[in-house]
């Protein structure tokens, strides 16, 4: 999420500590004390270092005249759609509810963060481990099996030869291969902080057939959070999206969104503008399209954040359990091979001399 430039050098929260502050927060306000009488007492009796700070912070901007979304926003640390909410929820008196909303939204947002890093982190590992077994293989193990063979007289399947060979040439131009591959990687990763390089790289996330479907998904459901808190703050459709825009961290993503707000203020239908955008799922714009004939928006978007945030937990899962078996069942092939291409010839030959 976008943060507000900030000249403190904190710490910035994450999804589960904001979740946690929103939840605290919503308790004091929902107990009838003011914000400006509220979070002192909260940054007093908060032994998180990560929000006791910020709260202090605040504390102090507002004793000083400050409303709470300008300390909020002075502090420098908040995501900006929290600022957003927070303004909206003074202006309309309804700050423990947005309070509350934005603790569950964040709290959702942990988790989906969490099951993303499960999926991605253990097949990266297991790839990794994968490549290592077989680099050790073909460039210690196998050399050892060929000079015990050679040692014995036995002859060399013409198989084996070859793979002993491949060995030698890759020992030899492995340096070859790192002098390439690293300034290639480098070039590739500053390519990608450039603004051209982040967008091709954005868009390609969204538009690949693998991660693509599931990239969509995790936008409506973050869409669909957003929107239904901005409605039930009162907040209307076109405001309400505009708040919202900032949720997903994608330049591609960001420039649809910006361009679906601009036909929105010319008066184009939410449903249609959702639908000719591309980066939502076919079912968001038709439930879309039923909320703004029922006039419904609130619930419909409430629904949609709940069915997409679990499709999207779904598909990661699935992510997860396909990659592992398909890289263990890889690796045991690769492994099979390489070991029978040495062992067939020397379990041959101790045949022969037994």
């Amino acid at each position: 999420m976008k943060k507000t430039k900030t000249l403190h050098n904190k710490k910035t929260l994450d999804a589960m500590e904001l979740s946690l502050l929103c939840h605290q927060l919503a308790l004091v306000f929902k107990s009838g004390v003011s914000p400006l009488e509220g979070i002192p007492i909260l940054s007093e009796d908060t032994n998180n270092p990560a929000i006791k700070k910020p709260l202090e912070y605040i504390s102090e901007k507002m004793l000083n005249g400050m409303s709470m979304y300008q300390a909020f926003l002075s502090e420098g640390n908040f995501p900006d759609y929290m600022l957003n909410m927070i303004k909206i929820g003074e202006m309309t008196g309804m700050l423990d509810t947005v309070m509350e909303n934005l603790s569950v939204y964040y709290e959702n947002e942990s988790d989906l963060n969490r099951e993303m890093k499960n999926a991605i982190t253990y097949p990266v590992i297991l790839a990794l481990l994968m490549v290592g077994v077989i680099g050790i293989m073909i460039l210690k193990v196998i050399p050892m099996f060929a000079e015990i063979v050679e040692s014995l007289g036995g002859q060399i399947s013409k198989e084996a030869q070859i793979l002993f060979s491949f060995t030698l040439s890759l020992e030899r131009s492995l340096l070859w291969l790192v002098v390439i591959l690293v300034p290639v990687i480098i070039a590739i990763v500053f390519y990608i902080k450039t603004p051209k390089g982040r967008f091709v790289f954005d868009r390609l996330k969204v538009q690949n057939p693998v991660t693509g479907p599931l990239y969509r998904k995790i936008i409506a459901y973050r869409i669909g959070q957003g929107l239904s808190l901005t409605t039930q703050s009162g907040m209307n459709a076109i405001d309400g999206f505009n708040a919202v825009k900032e949720l997903i961290n994608n330049k591609h993503v960001t420039q649809k969104l910006e361009e679906a707000s601009q036909k929105l203020t010319k008066g184009e239908s939410f449903s249609d503008v959702a639908r000719q955008s591309g980066i939502f799922p076919e079912l968001f714009s038709k439930m879309i399209r039923t909320a703004e004939l029922s006039g419904n928006l609130d619930s419909v978007m409430k629904k949609l954040s709940r069915v997409y945030g679990k499709e999207a937990e779904i598909s990661l899962k699935r992510f997860s359990k396909t990659i592992e078996p398909a890289l263990v069942a890889i690796l045991s092939i690769i492994l099979g091979i390489v070991l029978l291409s040495v062992l067939l010839p020397l379990i041959g030959m101790m045949s022969s001399i037994g």
